[in-house]
């Protein structure tokens, strides 16, 4: 407004308005952001829960693993019958979704590629995807997790665990808020782990990048090798240097 001067300005008022107007839109985009990042959070938890209910009814229907079952074109009508040797290697993973949606515990449209005598690799076309476009998996893992024992150091393998990947490119911090909704919050312990594994071989998580050694946000990044070196924690989404949001994580069937 123009003063009795003539020269133009604004009024505490006015000023006071647009403030408040101005807090108001900020609110809403940072509520709105949290929404949609809770959205994400129940979507990837639920989904995570879903896997592993489906497998253990499809365990207690057959008497067979997904993926493994050797009975499965005998009993399930469109699939191809797995080597019953009482594991899930890496290139079965996709037939274990085909069994599980061919038995009709899991909804995936694209889940129907059966298993070639060298096995396939899980992708996008073959596999489920999670909500940021990583190819998620289930198999018996011993290369990826994080698993804090005297006995693991770098370079040596993991006990082999039957576990569903939640796939790569998801954030920090959706992940601990996944991690705390369904487990610990802890990325080394409990039934939900850190891991690494990017089927496609070109997007794999780095432990720096998604985890922190101390609460006070240590920039090391490292998994302990040893439980007694202490527990580890999520990185959040904010720090610096920034966190590239390029994460993973596996939970144990």
């Amino acid at each position: 407004m123009k003063t009795a001067g003539g020269s133009g300005g604004f009024t505490l008022v006015e000023i006071a308005i647009v403030l408040v107007v101005v807090g108001l839109l900020l609110g809403g985009i940072l509520k709105g952001q949290e929404m949609i990042n809770n959205a994400k959070v129940r979507s990837i938890a639920d989904r995570q829960v879903s896997l592993k209910v489906a497998w253990h009814k499809f365990v207690d229907r057959f008497g067979g693993l997904p993926g493994d079952y050797e009975l499965a074109d005998s009993y399930i009508a469109g699939t191809e019958p797995g080597d019953g040797d009482g594991a899930i290697d890496e290139n079965e993973a996709p037939l274990a979704f085909q069994h599980l949606t061919a038995a009709g515990y899991l909804r995936c449209a694209q889940c129907t590629q059966t298993r070639t005598s060298s096995g396939i690799t899980p992708t996008a076309a073959n596999s489920l995807v999670n909500n940021y476009g990583g190819v998620m998996s289930i198999w018996d893992d011993a290369t990826h997790y994080a698993f804090p024992t005297a006995a693991h150091s770098h370079g040596v393998a993991n006990t082999p665990r039957l576990m569903s990947h939640t796939g790569p490119r998801i954030p920090s911090n959706i992940l601990a808020e996944v991690d705390r909704k369904i487990d610990d919050g802890v990325p080394n312990t409990g039934d939900m782990r850190f891991n690494r594994y990017d089927p496609t071989g070109a997007e794999e998580p780095a432990v720096a990048e998604c985890t922190k050694t101390d609460a006070a946000g240590g920039t090391a990044g490292s998994l302990p090798k040893t439980s007694s070196a202490g527990a580890n924690f999520w990185r959040p989404a904010q720090v610096t240097p920034p966190v590239y949001g390029n994460c993973g994580a596996s939970i144990f069937i």
